[in-house]
């Protein structure tokens, strides 16, 4: 019976622990984001996550391991080329520049490339995690799913321009783009990535 209640109370602390430490990864993602790694403080996370931030560190060590674990914990979603795919390739450029506006600027907050684009616009590691991604998961579809030469280029090309949407709109507040909405850059965007599908290079 005392053996029952006290797993039973074990599992709870650690439904308490788990859910405070996802907080914590949130509203350090939210931070790096928006302040970069430098700028950020364990002081100013804590507050975010209505945490102390003695638990941070008791968590994560200290605020390279919190981003540490912010970076491990995006788990980009697989084959992203074949889920737009499923409609087939005409308009593939409008569902892809949708998808991607709609992951960087929030809407879904669970999406890995989404978070990891948001911390690349302020910080080399996750640029490069992101990188990564492009190259090995984003080229891979491309090459999978078209019967295209340079697809690795293709790729390049796509995730250069999407990139520099990215970065322009958010980190540099270029106008007109920072203040565009988003069907207005998906209506300028889409055919740009679309000719690099479906189009000769060169």
């Amino acid at each position: 019976m005392n053996d029952t209640v006290g797993e039973q109370g074990r599992r709870g602390r650690w439904r308490t622990g788990a859910a405070n430490r996802q907080r914590i990864i949130e509203a350090a993602a939210a931070r790096f984001g928006a302040e970069g790694f430098q700028r950020a403080t364990i002081r100013g996370i804590a507050v975010d996550a209505g945490v102390d931030p003695a638990m941070i560190h008791y968590f994560f060590g200290s605020k390279q391991g919190l981003y540490e674990a912010v970076l491990n914990s995006y788990s980009p979603q697989r084959d992203p080329v074949g889920e737009l795919l499923s409609e087939g390739v005409e308009r593939f450029g409008e569902r892809l520049v949708r998808r991607f506006l709609e992951v960087t600027e929030g809407g879904d907050a669970a999406d890995g490339v989404g978070a990891l684009t948001r911390l690349a616009v302020t910080d080399p590691e996750p640029a490069a995690k992101l990188r990564g991604f492009i190259e090995a998961e984003f080229a891979g579809a491309l090459a999978q799913h078209f019967d295209l030469p340079d697809a690795q280029l293709r790729a390049g090309l796509i995730g250069a321009q999407l990139a520099g949407l990215a970065v322009a709109r958010h980190l540099l507040r270029v106008e007109p783009l920072a203040s565009m909405s988003t069907q207005s850059l998906v209506t300028l965007m889409a055919p740009v990535i679309q000719r690099l599908v479906s189009e000769p290079l060169g």
